[in-house]
């Protein structure tokens, strides 16, 4: 089952410890409820905005622990209740979660200030974590800690399938990758946890919304199990040749985790070097 936190149990807060060996499925936003400052923790209610969370993947066992945290049994003078919704991972409601629970506050919120963010962690100052998914050069650790990434949380091997890779965005390395669709292709990457403002300086390197531009992808790890990531991607879209020194940096960077494997449409150009 999937749970949608958007409170204390976001990362950085009190009770995220009790997520900590939770899946982190992605960021996420569920519309129709209003957020409230409680005090010294948030509540939603049924409403006309946004809320924005966390969206991980646990079992029955931890379910129950968080019930009696949140002090929901079933009764209708609960201070929460538990209920299902629809979650989005993406602002263009490409990509959703049906069925994922969330705890919704049920006392009167008369004289409570409005959230009109929906999102507690930008309105208490707390760092928010993403997932981003690596695909060319910055899967080359050296590459990323250079471009000023310094807070990787966790990070594991990637797939996303349904794209191949081109090169047609003039760098510094004469041209960079960037993804297209293409049925049969499969791009190997990382996923890394990390911090929403550690991406501020892959912006600069990525000189996003000018060459590049940030979209959420589906991405699965090698048990298949899927995850929401950023991505950089450019509506460049005119094949160019890329330099030896740029295969090689996106093929050291991939060793680390896929052991020779090559994204779809570096292999041509593989060839060429070898």
């Amino acid at each position: 089952m999937f749970l949608f936190v958007y409170g204390t149990f976001r990362y950085g807060f009190e009770l995220h410890h009790l997520l900590r060996k939770s899946r982190f499925v992605g960021l996420a936003h569920a519309e129709g409820y209003n957020m409230y400052d409680l005090g010294n923790f948030p509540g939603i209610v049924k409403g006309e905005n946004a809320v924005w969370g966390e969206v991980y993947e646990i079992d029955d066992s931890l379910i129950k622990e968080l019930d009696i945290v949140e002090g929901f049994t079933g009764s209708p003078d609960d201070l929460y209740v538990r209920e299902t919704t629809t979650v989005y991972f993406d602002q263009r409601r490409r990509y959703r979660m049906n069925n994922v629970f969330l705890y919704r506050y049920n006392m009167d919120i008369e004289g409570r200030e409005l959230i009109e963010s929906g999102n507690y962690s930008m309105w208490s100052g707390m760092p928010e974590i993403v997932n981003y998914f690596s695909y060319a050069e910055n899967t080359n650790i050296n590459v990323i800690k250079d471009r000023g990434v310094k807070k990787v949380i966790s990070e594991f091997p990637a797939i996303l399938e349904g794209y191949r890779m081109i090169f047609s965005v003039s760098c510094k390395y004469g041209f960079c990758a960037n993804l297209v669709e293409d049925p049969a292709g499969k791009i190997y990457g990382y996923n890394v946890k990390t911090f929403l403002h550690e991406l501020n300086s892959l912006d600069r390197a990525e000189e996003h919304m000018v060459k590049y531009k940030r979209e959420i992808f589906p991405v699965k790890d090698l048990q298949g199990k899927e995850y929401y990531a950023m991505a950089y991607v450019s509506d460049f879209k005119e094949e160019k040749e890329p330099t030896k020194e740029y295969i090689e940096i996106i093929k050291e960077g991939l060793a680390r985790g896929f052991h020779g494997k090559l994204s779809s449409g570096m292999e041509k150009y593989v060839q060429n070097i070898n």
